[in-house]
Protein backbone atom coordinates (compact mmCIF):
# COMPACT_ATOMS: atom_id res chain seq x y z
CA UNK A 1 0.00 0.00 0.00
CA UNK A 2 1.04 3.39 -0.25
CA UNK A 3 -0.34 7.15 -1.25
CA UNK A 4 -0.91 8.71 -3.92
CA UNK A 5 -1.39 12.60 -4.76
CA UNK A 6 -4.97 12.75 -6.03
CA UNK A 7 -5.30 16.41 -6.80
CA UNK A 8 -4.10 19.60 -6.37
CA UNK A 9 -5.59 22.07 -4.56
CA UNK A 10 -5.66 25.93 -5.97
CA UNK A 11 -3.65 28.87 -3.54
CA UNK A 12 -4.64 32.08 -4.32
CA UNK A 13 -1.45 34.47 -4.99
CA UNK A 14 -1.27 37.26 -2.39
CA UNK A 15 -1.90 40.67 -3.93
CA UNK A 16 0.00 43.55 -1.87
CA UNK A 17 -3.06 45.94 -2.24
CA UNK A 18 -5.72 43.56 -0.56
CA UNK A 19 -3.62 41.56 1.48
CA UNK A 20 -5.26 41.53 4.65
CA UNK A 21 -8.35 42.70 4.07
CA UNK A 22 -11.40 40.54 5.24
CA UNK A 23 -12.85 39.76 1.74
CA UNK A 24 -9.74 38.84 -0.16
CA UNK A 25 -8.97 36.37 2.72
CA UNK A 26 -12.72 35.18 2.57
CA UNK A 27 -11.96 34.75 -1.08
CA UNK A 28 -9.28 32.57 -0.90
CA UNK A 29 -10.80 30.55 1.99
CA UNK A 30 -14.06 29.94 -0.07
CA UNK A 31 -11.74 28.67 -3.22
CA UNK A 32 -9.79 26.20 -1.43
CA UNK A 33 -12.93 24.70 0.19
CA UNK A 34 -14.89 24.25 -2.49
CA UNK A 35 -11.83 22.73 -4.01
CA UNK A 36 -11.81 20.23 -1.55
CA UNK A 37 -14.82 19.82 -1.11
CA UNK A 38 -15.15 18.51 -4.77
CA UNK A 39 -12.36 16.15 -4.37
CA UNK A 40 -14.36 15.13 -1.11
CA UNK A 41 -17.39 14.45 -3.33
CA UNK A 42 -14.99 12.35 -5.80
CA UNK A 43 -13.71 9.92 -3.09
CA UNK A 44 -16.85 9.80 -1.15
CA UNK A 45 -18.20 8.16 -4.23
CA UNK A 46 -15.65 6.11 -4.69
CA UNK A 47 -15.41 5.27 -1.36
CA UNK A 48 -18.87 3.24 -0.66
CA UNK A 49 -19.54 1.67 -3.49
CA UNK A 50 -15.54 0.99 -4.39
CA UNK A 51 -13.89 0.69 -7.69
CA UNK A 52 -12.07 -2.35 -9.97
CA UNK A 53 -8.77 -1.17 -11.31
CA UNK A 54 -6.05 -3.29 -13.13
CA UNK A 55 -2.83 -2.74 -11.27
CA UNK A 56 0.42 -3.29 -12.81
CA UNK A 57 0.36 -6.89 -12.78
CA UNK A 58 -2.57 -7.04 -14.62
CA UNK A 59 -4.29 -8.34 -11.72
CA UNK A 60 -7.85 -6.62 -10.68
CA UNK A 61 -8.14 -5.48 -7.42
CA UNK A 62 -11.51 -3.75 -5.98
CA UNK A 63 -10.36 -0.32 -4.40
CA UNK A 64 -12.18 1.36 -1.50
CA UNK A 65 -10.59 5.01 -1.40
CA UNK A 66 -10.38 6.94 2.00
CA UNK A 67 -8.67 10.14 3.28
CA UNK A 68 -7.01 9.27 6.76
CA UNK A 69 -5.39 12.44 7.11
CA UNK A 70 -5.97 15.98 6.88
CA UNK A 71 -2.64 18.19 7.01
CA UNK A 72 -2.51 21.80 6.21
CA UNK A 73 -0.10 24.36 7.16
CA UNK A 74 -2.83 27.48 7.90
CA UNK A 75 -1.25 30.82 7.51
CA UNK A 76 -1.54 32.79 10.78
CA UNK A 77 -4.50 35.21 10.61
Amino acid sequence: GGGHVVGWLPIVSEDADEEGKPGFVNLKHVIWHEAFLKLLELVAQHSKSGYSHTCYDKIAHWLFPIILILSADYEEQ
